[in-house]
C-alpha cells in the first residue's frame, strides 16, 4: 500500500489575507462613523446647553423686570432689581453675566437701558436691549415692563 495522500481542507494563506485586508477596512469604516457619529452628539448637546442657558437668561430677566423696580448702572454695568425681599444684581461683563451668584457665559455686544422709549445711561428703567454675541449669529434680547401710574409719578417728582 502506497500512503494515503489525505487532504485537509483549509483557506490558503492568500485567502486568509483577503479576508484580513477586508475585515481592516470594515472596522476602519466602522470607527469612522462612530466618531462622526460622537461629533454629532456633542454638538447636539452644546447647542442645547447655550439654548437652555439663553432660556434661562430671558426668563430670570423678564421675570426680576416684572417684579421690582430696575435701576441700571453704565459705569460698573450694573442691573439691580429692587423687589420687596430682596435684590437681584446682573454684573455684565464682556464674556459672561453674573446674576447674584449664578454665571451665564455670553459675549455682549451692547446694553442699551431705556426709559419711556429714550435711551438712558443711568437710573430706573423700564425696558433693556441686550445683544449677545453666538457663534452663528448675533442674538438681540429686549425687555421691557409695562408702567403703572407710581411709575410716573415716582419719575416725574409727583
Amino acid at each position: 500500500m502506497q500512503g494515503v495522500n489525505k487532504k485537509i481542507k483549509s483557506f490558503t494563506l492568500s485567502e486568509m489575507m483577503v479576508v484580513l485586508v477586508i475585515s481592516a477596512i470594515v472596522i476602519s469604516l466602522a470607527i469612522t462613523v462612530l466618531n462622526l457619529v460622537q461629533q454629532q452628539i456633542k454638538s447636539i448637546n452644546t447647542n442645547y446647553e447655550k439654548n437652555t442657558e439663553l432660556r434661562l437668561l430671558e426668563r430670570a430677566l423678564q421675570y426680576d423686570f416684572n417684579k421690582g423696580e430696575v435701576v441700571y448702572n453704565s459705569r460698573d454695568s450694573l442691573l439691580i432689581s429692587h423687589q420687596s425681599t430682596d435684590n437681584t444684581i446682573y454684573e455684565f461683563h464682556k464674556n459672561y453675566i453674573l446674576r447674584n451668584n449664578d454665571t451665564l457665559h455670553f459675549k455682549i455686544i451692547a446694553i442699551q437701558p431705556f426709559v419711556n422709549g429714550q435711551p438712558v445711561a443711568t437710573g430706573a428703567v423700564d425696558a433693556l436691549s441686550l445683544t449677545l454675541m453666538d457663534e452663528i449669529k448675533n442674538k438681540e434680547l429686549f425687555f421691557f415692563k409695562p408702567n403703572d401710574a407710581t411709575f410716573y409719578m415716582n419719575n416725574d417728582g409727583f
